[in-house]
């Protein structure tokens, strides 16, 4: 069974299932170069297929994620075009007037007069209806037949084996089969919006998913997302910088703000409902926080984020009697609420896949066509064994692209440099990037496309962030920590699992000597990828070298990329940014560039 998993939404991804198990998923992204590119993903399909070694007419079933999308918002590429200062004018000119004034706004006029409207994106759709139709509805019908029509033209297969399916199936769906559970399980999904929902309750056993609850009432996602755009920060992208922050809000900094959020939304039972509903979710806190601190309202924030999550999935646990939960959407990307939610009282398994956001869709889907095929099958859908889906480069591409951008004219090129080499450049002091196998799927580097530097040394933490990442300097770094090392580092009574940087954990006196450089600055928790020999030998046999020779048992561990870059994928990618930073070194399989 062969099935192509399609997202065409922000984060816009493509995988390939066969026979039940995951084969290979990319993010359009990291191909284009365009960040949070959006729209059919062609050429993450195309890898999908050729590491399939596979045709498109080979496909038993093609599933595609969510059933309406805006076509505007896919025409302008809205999660890749839009700057800050766009997403204000959205509020002024469309939100305030409709939401806060009671004027009626014809919304595509508005989009129409933006720069990036008239642009050619690139997309393969036929826009013309968007001038034919007179409402919004209709713009939304006929994108469906365009995207099915689309779809069916770029693969060349008969309709009948692309399926479209809903948002919040495919969240779950992803949630539960990429898990290593099969026993009964509670299924949560929670995000900002798709296809009519912004929440949902399932439950899984065994190849069978149902979802029996669904809420357009969760805005907790919303909430989170404008604030992000009020404290100057861009909506959809940085609501991780907002959770960065929050640690540092005092109590009576905080304090106000978090009341202020308190009169708004609360959980009922299993669903929400609002004390106060804000006439919209960005100038009702505007004018409430006036006058309030930065870091008073991150924190606020975060304290009612976690509390909400907390007491509506323990009421979801308690009535559906099911100890083990998985979460996705984008609200599980929320690593801190994630840790609150580990402590829970009778939850005693915990499962947040990597890239838990739009992303996954493709993958949500795929899993969901085979789960409805296969409901009755003996062999269970294979859950992840790692998350290194992506492409790999061997050793010739790598020299090409050394040679074609003259790099041992400038700078040091050694081959087969092995582990302990690395390890005692890294013990040393120095920053190297790895680029190195299949790369990782999901918003965090797991070691094959990461910049790794010694967790002891806090003086690597301003390096990084001014000389090669322009982080914001309040931010955290995270470690790959030998999974074997966990429990020196990590408080983790439950023996959570955490391969993939989705859940924080507070973290033991012995981290804080030797994860100094890796751990939040404030509050001293930690977001941990554990590494096992069995997910990625190549990365375990270095964290273990560098180990040996200084007895710690990790290392710091953030994505290689330049600012407001995506992830990098090829050799080119990974030499663009070692020249355009200040990295000490790159290492390309086992080939080393260093400065001189």
């Amino acid at each position: 069974m062969k099935i192509l998993g399609v997202n065409e939404g922000h984060h816009a991804s493509a995988c390939l299932l066969i026979d039940g198990e995951v084969v290979a998923c990319i993010s359009e992204e990291r191909l284009t170069r365009k960040k949070n590119d959006c729209g059919w993903p062609s050429r993450a399909i195309q890898y999908c297929l050729a590491f399939g070694k596979i045709g498109p007419q080979e496909l038993d079933q093609v599933g595609i994620a969510t059933l309406t999308l805006n076509p505007v918002e896919v025409k302008i590429k809205r999660s890749h075009t839009y700057k800050i200062r766009d997403y204000l004018v959205e509020n002024e000119r469309i939100w305030k007037p409709l939401l806060v004034e009671k004027r009626q706004v014809d919304t595509y006029e508005v989009f129409k007069e933006l720069e990036v409207f008239g642009q050619d994106q690139g997309l393969p759709y036929d826009f013309s209806f968007l001038e034919e139709c007179v409402d919004a509805g209709q713009r939304l019908e006929r994108f469906k037949v365009e995207r099915r029509r689309n779809a069916q033209a770029q693969l060349g297969i008969p309709a009948e084996r692309i399926v479209f399916l809903d948002h919040h199936v495919c969240h779950a769906a992803y949630a539960y089969f990429s898990s290593p559970i099969r026993e009964r399980a509670v299924v949560i999904t929670a995000d900002g919006w798709g296809d009519g929902a912004n929440g949902s309750i399932g439950i899984a056993e065994g190849n069978k998913l149902e979802i029996v609850h669904r809420t357009d009432r969760n805005d907790l996602a919303r909430i989170y997302r404008w604030t992000t755009l009020l404290l100057g920060m861009k909506p959809n992208e940085h609501e991780f910088k907002v959770m960065g922050l929050a640690p540092y809000a005092k109590e009576p900094i905080l304090a106000g703000p978090y009341e202020i959020y308190k009169r708004t939304l609360a959980v009922d039972g299993i669903d929400f409902k609002y004390r106060e509903k804000p006439t919209d979710m960005y100038y009702w806190f505007k004018e409430r926080f006036e006058g309030c601190r930065f870091d008073g309202i991150a924190g606020g924030l975060q304290r009612f984020t976690e509390e909400l999550m907390c007491e509506w999935v323990a009421n979801i646990v308690r009535q559906f009697q099911a100890a083990k939960v998985v979460m996705s959407g984008g609200l599980s990307l929320n690593v801190k609420a994630n840790m609150k939610l580990g402590e829970l009282e009778g939850l005693e398994q915990l499962w947040v896949p990597p890239g838990a956001g739009d992303m996954s869709l493709s993958l949500g889907a795929a899993y969901q066509l085979a789960a409805s095929r296969n409901a009755a099958a003996a062999a269970p859908i294979k859950g992840f064994a790692h998350a290194y889906l992506g492409v790999e480069y061997g050793n010739d591409e790598v020299r090409r692209a050394i040679e074609q951008r003259r790099i041992a004219a400038r700078y040091s090129v050694v081959e087969g440099v092995d582990h302990r080499t690395v390890a005692r450049h890294l013990a040393e002091g120095k920053v190297v990037a790895r680029l190195c196998g299949r790369m990782e799927f999901g918003e965090r580097a797991l070691g094959n496309r990461s910049i790794l530097a010694n967790p002891r040394n806090h003086q690597v933490v301003q390096l990084i962030n001014e000389k090669i990442k322009n982080r914001d300097f309040w931010m955290p770094f995270a470690p790959s920590i030998l999974a074997e090392c966990a429990p020196d580092y990590l408080v983790n009574p439950k023996n959570l699992p955490a391969p993939f940087m989705t859940v924080a954990f507070e973290s033991t006196p012995l981290a804080h000597e030797h994860l100094a450089a890796a751990l939040h600055p404030y509050d001293k928790t930690v977001r941990p990828q554990l590494v096992s020999a069995a997910a990625n030998p190549e990365y375990h046999a270095l964290i273990d070298s560098f180990r040996q020779s200084t007895g710690i048992g990790a290392l710091l561990n953030t994505s290689f990329n330049l600012h407001g870059e995506p992830i990098v994928c090829s050799p080119e990618d990974g030499l663009h940014t070692f020249e355009n930073s200040d990295l000490d070194m790159l290492l390309m399989n086992d080939i080393l560039v260093a400065r001189r």
